[in-house]
């Protein structure tokens, strides 16, 4: 009798403990109401929907009630939701600090790291819950980030840019430069590496692999802001770029170039690279040879305003302002081809060697100048499911191996909920047809009412 009575209390006790353990790891729901939704692809809204989040993913979008009492709610007000914006082109450790990249070789890694958290945030406070930074970043701000030590978005870290010497991101000092001189602190910090010759290429790649980098940055060509390079210049022959590309595959990842004009761009993709950066001299059969292979283009469309003009530094006359100028001559016919071949576009900021100030309004006109070009929902498919599906190329190696950039069920809860409608007006994410005389502005934007990255809020004022 004594021992079935136990029995009993054993087996009540063990599914009371069961009920707590379940209790316990039951993940935090959000229920969002009364919003009208942008998914990231359909070039109308979902009107009258609600979206469940559950724990760091949504669970359920529809036009139903959806029953979740526990939930958390949140009434939208009839605003939008819409998913979190991806620049898939950031310089978080190469802005606010120095004003040309020779500046790098005398800056320390206190104040690159202090400036790179600045922006991180900054980044989040605008909207954008992932970036991919093309150019310095090892993957220990993001760790931080992931942790919820420090605030900022999503990090694609790429590591030191690779290039080859006299090459676009070739920022070392005249001693540096000089045989048998010291090693350069640009390539002591990891920011930017020398490397010519396939052997030299992959030990580059690989070390960079090895400071937590989930893709390869390889300049192929030259530059409009650097200084050693001339823009027609060809850095290095197909057989170099493969070796980038193969160390990248053997990865199960992905390499991408910095590539202004067509014969760098062709050269890029005969080697197998499917991300190009910039690219804006290429002729027709180059956008539609990228258009027909489904390779991604990180097309940054400010820096091909004339407003650029205004800067100081492309000033006519200037070194880069001569620059600047071949390249518009040679891209005039750049916003016809992209509209009648449509390949994948995805948003490229591109800010670098600017204040906080400046990479704000930077961020705002290069959404205007996007949108005014191609049109709202080109943009905003470009800062949202377009470069989702480009962070899905780092394979393995992703670390946020679920959806990005899309409201759909079993997607990473990464969303804005914003007043007005963004498919008819950008400005409710901040664009705007000013630059370098933007009025300065705070943090964030007021339009956008909800941030939640991760399934996290880090801004809600609809309370």
């Amino acid at each position: 009798m004594r021992l079935k009575r136990r029995m009993v209390v054993f087996a009540s006790l063990a599914a009371l403990t069961a009920t707590v353990s379940v209790a316990q790891d039951a993940a935090p729901q959000t229920l969002f109401t009364n919003v009208h939704v942008f998914d990231g692809v359909s070039d109308t809204r979902i009107e009258n929907a609600s979206v469940l989040i559950e724990g760091n993913l949504i669970k359920e979008v529809s036009t139903e009630s959806i029953d979740a009492p526990e939930a958390t709610m949140i009434d939208g007000g009839g605003r939008t939701l819409m998913p979190g914006l991806i620049d898939s082109h950031v310089h978080l450790n190469l802005t606010g600090l120095f004003a040309s990249f020779g500046g790098a070789e005398y800056a320390n890694w206190d104040g690159i790291g202090a400036m790179a958290v600045a922006n991180a945030r900054d980044y989040l406070m605008d909207g954008y819950t992932t970036v991919r930074d093309a150019c310095g970043q090892g993957d220990a701000m993001k760790k931080l980030i992931d942790q919820d030590i420090l605030v900022g978005p999503r990090i694609y870290p790429s590591g030191a840019c690779i290039g080859p010497q006299s090459g676009h991101t070739d920022w070392r000092s005249p001693r540096a430069r000089a045989e048998g001189g010291p090693v350069a602190q640009v390539e002591e910090l990891n920011l930017a590496v020398v490397a010519d010759g396939v052997d030299e290429i992959t030990s580059a790649a690989r070390r960079n692999l090895s400071y937590g980098a989930t893709q390869i940055k390889l300049t192929v060509g030259g530059g409009v802001s650097s200084e050693l390079d001339p823009l027609w210049s060809v850095g290095y022959s197909v057989e170099e770029i493969k070796a980038a590309v193969d160390v990248a595959a053997f990865n199960d990842t992905y390499a991408f170039t910095h590539a202004y004009t067509d014969e760098t761009v062709q050269m890029a993709l005969d080697a197998g690279v499917k991300v190009i950066e910039h690219g804006q001299m290429v002729t027709e059969e180059t956008v539609k040879r990228m258009a027909d292979e489904g390779v991604f283009w990180s097309l940054n469309t400010a820096g091909f305003s004339p407003i650029l003009f205004e800067h100081p530094n492309f000033a006519p006359g200037t070194p880069a302002g001569n620059k600047l100028a071949v390249a518009h001559d040679q891209s005039k016919d750049l916003i016809d081809l992209v509209k009648k071949y449509k390949p994948k576009v995805v948003h490229n900021v591109d800010t670098v060697l600017s204040s906080l100030d400046d990479g704000r309004a930077h961020r705002d006109f290069e959404k205007y100048q996007f949108a005014d070009w191609f049109g709202n929902h080109a943009m905003l498919m470009s800062a949202t499911s377009t470069p989702g599906e480009l962070a899905q190329l780092t394979g393995q190696r992703n670390p946020y191996p679920e959806k990005l950039g899309v409201i759909e069920a079993g997607a990473y809860a990464d969303i804005l909920i914003v007043d007005g409608n963004p498919l008819e007006d950008v400005s409710v994410l901040g664009a705007q047809p000013k630059w370098f005389d933007a009025e300065p502005r705070e943090e964030g934007h007021k339009s956008i009412r909800v941030i939640m990255k991760d399934g996290k809020f880090y801004k809600n004022t609809l309370d």
